[in-house]
């Protein structure tokens, strides 16, 4: 038994296709050859595909495409504005707290900032 893809000497002629191995039934484009026969000719493979026909486009008119590219887009803006109107009150509040909280840091702070001034003072004299 032979191993694909080695020949030895007694072997018959190699495939140029794509499997590499010997001729014979084991060749996956399954060609027999012959001594007197002429070697494959290797074609391009845009030419060997064999195509379907392509369906007709779903829309045919450029009318009818802008149509849809412009309801996707007036769409798409609409969406924005009320999802722009349901977080801007929710942002306004997130902004308020954080003020809050900023004028209570920084009185702490301040408190802080006395509070050792203080202490400097009546070390220091």
């Amino acid at each position: 038994m032979r191993t694909p893809g080695r020949a030895s000497a007694s072997a018959s002629p190699r495939c140029s296709g794509p499997c590499g191995i010997l001729f014979g039934p084991n060749c996956a484009s399954g060609a027999r050859v012959t001594d007197n026969m002429v070697p494959p000719v290797q074609v391009s493979p845009l030419i060997k595909v064999n195509q379907a026909p392509q369906p007709p486009p779903l829309i045919r008119s450029a009318w009818a495409k802008r149509l849809g590219r412009y309801s996707a887009l007036f769409l798409g803006m609409a969406y924005g504005a009320k999802r722009y109107n349901y977080l801007k009150p929710r942002a306004e509040e997130e902004r308020r707290l954080a003020a809050e909280e900023k004028k209570k840091r920084d009185e702490q702070k301040r408190i802080e900032r006395e509070l050792a001034e203080a202490q400097e003072d009546t070390i220091l004299k």
